[in-house]
C-alpha cells in the first residue's frame, strides 16, 4: 500500500491568544463602520493559520445581488477580520452551486487561491438566512507573502516521475502479518511502474495548469494541477496528482513539490477511498434471511421519511431503464466487465429472480437494490439534483447528471473488501462489493456495508459543496466519514426492528461483535479527549502508520446514536428518528469543508436552530431536542468549551460541561 503523508507542521501555531484579541479588535472596530445595527464577533480561530473558525454576522440586514456576489463582497468587506493585510487583495473563487437545507439557509462555499492557484483545503463557506442575510462565515483562508512564486521548478513529467518512485512496490514482509477491519489481508501488489513513461495528453491554459497525463498502468488517466501548500509556516508551490490504481483498489490524492527548495518531494499522501416497472427477489437486510420478491421501486410509503412539499412529480423515477439492472441512478455490473443482469421480461413487467441464491446474478441484483433504495431514501432528505445526488440524467434540469453510481460486485475478493470512490459532482462514483474470504460471505448481501459505503458519497457531495471532493481529507473530517456512514446504514434499518442493533458487519464476518471495536449502545467507554490516543490515533494500515479512521467514527457515531435515543424518547419513534437524521443531513451542508468533531457538532445545533426559525419545531420542542443534543455531546467530551488543533489529532481537550441556556 501507498504511505500517507503530511508535511505541515500542524504545531506551528501562532500566538493564540494575542492573535485573538487582535482579530477581535479588528471585528469591533469593522462592526463600527458597518450600516445600522449589524455586528460581527470572532467565535473562534484557527491557530495553524491565525484566521477565524467562524465569524458571527449579527443583525446583518439582506443584501442585493445574488448570493455568490454578496458572499464575495462580504469577505473583501471583512478581509481585515479574517486575518488579511491591508496590501492583500483577497482572491476567491466560488463554487456556482448554492447549497440549500431543508429550513431555507443558504451556503456559499469560497475557495481561495493565489494567482489563479487554489490555496489547498483553504476554503470558506459563507451562510446565509432564510431571508437573504449573512448568519456567519466559517472555514479557513491563510495570508500569502507577496513575492510567493506560482511558476514551477518542476514540470509535470518529472513531479510524476517522483510519484511513480515513491509509490512504487517496496518491502512488504511487515504488510503480510497486517489485516483490514473485515479480517482480510491488505492488497500489497500495486501496478508496475517500471515501463510507464509520463506522457501529457491534455492540458489547459489556465494558471494552476490542469493536465491529464496517459493512463498507463493506472485505474483512469492521472490529473494533476499546480496548488499551493501551505505547510505551516511557510508556503510552497506543489503538482496536485489524483491517481486511482489499477482495479480502481484505491485512489490517492499525492502532492508532490514544484518550487526550488525541494524538487520532487511528496508533500502531501492521502487515501481517498471510503472503504465501505420491474420487481426483484432480493435480501431486504442480509443473505441469513429468505429473499422477498419486491416492487422496483419501493412505494414511497416503504420510507420512513415525511414527502417534502417541492417533491418534483417525477420522483420516484423508474429504477430499471429497460431490462437489466441498470437505470438512471444506478448500473450494477459484475466487476470491471460491462456485464449487467438481464430480468425476464413478462408482458410489461421485468422480473429478476436469479435462481442461485448466492451466485454473481444475486449480487449483481442486490447491490442494484441496496443502491437504488439509498438513493430515494437520501432524496427525501434532500439529496437531490440541486445538491449534487447521483444520476445520469437530471429531470429537474438542475446540477450535474452523468453520474449514477456505477456498482461493481465482483465475483472474489477486491483490495479493501468494500469501498466507494466519490469525484465531483457528474463524474459517476464507483463501488466495489467483494467477497469476505474468512466466511465466504459476500458484501453486495449485505445492506449493513452497501448502505455504509453509500453514504460516504453522499458526505462527500454534502460538506464542502458538490464541487470539492477534498472537504473530507483532514483526520477527524474522515473518522467523521466512517462514523456518518455507520450511523446512516444503521438508522435506517433500526426505524423498522423492534430491538435496536448497535453493532455493524455482523453477517458478513459472521461474529456478534461485527466489524467495529466497540458497540453503539450507551455503554460506549470513549469519546472526544481519547482521539489521537492508542486506536484512535495513527496506527492503522498495512503499515502501522495510517489514521486509524474507522476506530475514530466509532465516537462518532456513537453519539449521534445516542442522540437518537434521546429524541425518540422525547418524540416519540417517527418523529425522534425523522428529527436526527433531518439535523443531521442539514447539518452536513452547513458544516465547514474538513471539519473537526466540534465543527460538525456546531452544524447540528445550527441545523436545529433553523427547524425552529421556520417554525417546524414548536419553541418547547426545540428547547427539549437542544438540551438533548448538548447533553449527548457533553456526554462525549464535546462541551462547549472542548477544543483542538482544526481536524487533527492534536491539541484535543474534552470537556464535559452542558451550557447552562
Amino acid at each position: 500500500m501507498i504511505k500517507e503523508i503530511d508535511m505541515r507542521d500542524l504545531m506551528s501555531q501562532q500566538s493564540a491568544e494575542a492573535q485573538l484579541e487582535h482579530l477581535a479588535a479588528r471585528a469591533a472596530d469593522m462592526s463600527r463602520h458597518l450600516p445600522d445595527a449589524h455586528e460581527i464577533r470572532v467565535r473562534n480561530m484557527n491557530p495553524m493559520t491565525g484566521s477565524p473558525a467562524t465569524l458571527i454576522s449579527a443583525h446583518a440586514s439582506p443584501g442585493s445581488g445574488t448570493l455568490i456576489e454578496q458572499a464575495l463582497n462580504h469577505v473583501r468587506t471583512m478581509s481585515s477580520v479574517l486575518g488579511f493585510t491591508p496590501q492583500e487583495v483577497p482572491e476567491f473563487v466560488p463554487d456556482p452551486h448554492i447549497q440549500t437545507t431543508s429550513a431555507g439557509t443558504s451556503i456559499v462555499h469560497l475557495h481561495q487561491h493565489y494567482h489563479g492557484v487554489p490555496i489547498f483545503q483553504m476554503v470558506r463557506a459563507v451562510r446565509f438566512t432564510r431571508q437573504g442575510a449573512v448568519k456567519d462565515v466559517v472555514g479557513d483562508n491563510v495570508q500569502i507573502p507577496g513575492n510567493f512564486e506560482t511558476v514551477p521548478s518542476l514540470g509535470v513529467k518529472d513531479a510524476m516521475r517522483a510519484l511513480q518512485g515513491f509509490i512504487a512496490p517496496a518491502d512488504v514482509t511487515d504488510e503480510l502479518s497486517r489485516t483490514d477491519q473485515w479480517g482480510e489481508p491488505y492488497p500489497v501488489s500495486l501496478a508496475d511502474m517500471s515501463s510507464y513513461e509520463p506522457e501529457v495528453i491534455a492540458t489547459f491554459p489556465l494558471p494552476c495548469r490542469p493536465t491529464i497525463l496517459a493512463k498507463g498502468p493506472f485505474g483512469d488517466c492521472p490529473r494533476a494541477s499546480l496548488v499551493t501548500f501551505y505547510q505551516g509556516p511557510q508556503m510552497r508551490l506543489g503538482w496536485d496528482f489524483m491517481v486511482t490504481l489499477p482495479e480502481h483498489q484505491g485512489q490517492y490524492e499525492i502532492i508532490v513539490a514544484a518550487d526550488a527548495e525541494a524538487p520532487g518531494e511528496i508533500l502531501y499522501s492521502q487515501d481517498c477511498t471510503s472503504h465501505m416497472e420491474a420487481q426483484g427477489n432480493v435480501y431486504l437486510v442480509n443473505g441469513d434471511s429468505e429473499r422477498q420478491m419486491v416492487r422496483f421501486p419501493r412505494p414511497l410509503t416503504d420510507y420512513p421519511v415525511p414527502l417534502p412539499e417541492d417533491l418534483p412529480e417525477t420522483f420516484p423515477g423508474d429504477w430499471v431503464a429497460e431490462s437489466q439492472t441498470a437505470g438512471n441512478s444506478t448500473i450494477a455490473r459484475l466487476g470491471d466487465s460491462p456485464v449487467t443482469l438481464n430480468g425476464e421480461v413478462n408482458g410489461e413487467v421485468v422480473t429478476f429472480n436469479p435462481s442461485d441464491p448466492f451466485g454473481d446474478d444475486q449480487k449483481l441484483l442486490n447491490i442494484f437494490y441496496y443502491c437504488c433504495y439509498m438513493h430515494d431514501f437520501f432524496y427525501l432528505l434532500g439529496f437531490d439534483e440541486r445538491a449534487g445526488n447521483f444520476q445520469e440524467i437530471n429531470l429537474t434540469g438542475l446540477g450535474f447528471g452523468g453520474d449514477s453510481v456505477d456498482a461493481l460486485a465482483h465475483s472474489g475478493t477486491v483490495p479493501g473488501t468494500a469501498n466507494m470512490l466519490t469525484p465531483d459532482d457528474g463524474m459517476n462514483p464507483t463501488m466495489n462489493m467483494g467477497l469476505v474470504t474468512g466466511t465466504n460471505r459476500h458484501t453486495a448481501f449485505s445492506a449493513d456495508v452497501v448502505y455504509h459505503e453509500f453514504v460516504h458519497g453522499v458526505t462527500n457531495r454534502f460538506v464542502g459543496g458538490r464541487m470539492n471532493t477534498r472537504a473530507l481529507s483532514e483526520p477527524q473530517s474522515r473518522g467523521m466519514g466512517e462514523g456518518w456512514s455507520d450511523y446512516f446504514a444503521l438508522t435506517v434499518q433500526n426505524f423498522f426492528r423492534d430491538e435496536e442493533v448497535v453493532t455493524i458487519g455482523t453477517w458478513v464476518v459472521d461474529n456478534a461483535n461485527g466489524i467495529r471495536g466497540l458497540p453503539y449502545n450507551d455503554e460506549f467507554p470513549d469519546h472526544f479527549g481519547n482521539i489521537g490516543t492508542g486506536r484512535y490515533g495513527r496506527a492503522c494500515g498495512p503499515l502501522g502508520d495510517q489514521v486509524c479512521v474507522h476506530s475514530i467514527g466509532e465516537i462518532w457515531c456513537a453519539t449521534l446514536m445516542s442522540m437518537n435515543r434521546r429524541f425518540v424518547e422525547h418524540f416519540g419513534r417517527e418523529r425522534g428518528y425523522n428529527a436526527g437524521w433531518r439535523i443531521v443531513a442539514d447539518g452536513l451542508r452547513l458544516t465547514r469543508a474538513n471539519p473537526s468533531f466540534l465543527d460538525a457538532r456546531d452544524g447540528i445545533l445550527d441545523a436545529l436552530d433553523d427547524l425552529l426559525d421556520t417554525g417546524r419545531l414548536s419553541a418547547a420542542d426545540h428547547q427539549a431536542a437542544r438540551r438533548a443534543a448538548w447533553q449527548t455531546f457533553a456526554g462525549y467530551g464535546m462541551g462547549p468549551n472542548a477544543r483542538s488543533l482544526g481536524a487533527s489529532l492534536l491539541g484535543i481537550e474534552a470537556d464535559f460541561g452542558v451550557p447552562s441556556d
